[in-house]
């Protein structure tokens, strides 16, 4: 209580007052696991990634998206312990096609080509970072992480690292002779895929890739790639 009486909940307007420690997985806080409470979940993220991306983390709050989604307050709390942590599942639920991917690729690239392998990466990481939605969250984040490091820090493990970590597999089982290792190799990599779509996309120089653009552009990239640095396993 404040001196006026009125209940107050600095944890979920005051970005600062929970430090993150560990990766959030998203999942809910409660041990409530039913259909219903996983599709209230999924509604209380959607109205929040809505109102995130449209009002900005300092102007989301979390008021009105319990008055968007219909869903009170103590169920939000219940869901989510912190502004932050929802933020972070807002930002894992954008992300989570591309996780899905380079998780399959992880178990899979023992029988692929190094080419195809790297054309699955490609794709992944053009479709996702060059989609409207993922652009204007990635803004969120950067400004966001001005005040808060711990939030960019979540972003890029899940989303940038998890792509090297992907990269630094593949170069290592694939490779026979490189000047440089495979820590180079996947920075190079992304940097060749990323750098200038993504940049372009910022500046509203480009539209939102097709699924054939992207295809074209992954194939291109690989090619240019493996020409210019690799020399792999027959």
């Amino acid at each position: 209580m404040d001196s006026s009486g009125r209940e107050v909940r600095s944890d979920m307007t005051d970005s600062t007052t929970m430090p993150l420690d560990i990766i959030r997985s998203g999942k809910p806080c409660s041990a409530d696991d039913s259909r219903g409470g996983s599709r209230k979940r999924e509604e209380v993220l959607a109205v929040a990634a809505q109102c995130f991306l449209t009002r900005g983390y300092e102007g989301a709050s979390v008021n009105g998206m319990s008055r968007r989604s219909g869903i009170s307050k103590e169920s939000i709390y219940r869901y989510f312990g912190s502004k932050k942590e929802l933020f972070e599942a807002v930002i894992e639920r954008q992300l989570e096609e591309h996780q899905r991917k380079l998780d399959r690729l992880d178990t899979t690239h023992g029988a692929m080509e190094l080419r195809e392998a790297l054309v699955v990466v490609a794709e992944t990481a053009l479709t996702v970072l060059g989609s409207e939605n993922t652009l204007a969250l990635r803004r969120l984040v950067f400004d966001e992480a001005r005040r808060a490091p711990e939030l960019g820090d979540y972003y890029y493990r899940i989303g940038p690292e998890r792509a090297l970590a992907t990269l630094r597999k593949l170069f290592t089982e694939h490779v026979v002779e490189c000047a440089f290792d495979s820590e180079a190799l996947s920075r190079y990599f992304l940097a060749m895929t990323c750098h200038g779509p993504i940049l372009e996309r910022e500046c509203r120089m480009a539209v939102e890739p097709t699924r054939d653009s992207v295809a074209r552009l992954a194939a291109t990239v690989v090619d240019d790639f493996m020409s210019a640095f690799l020399r792999v396993r027959s």
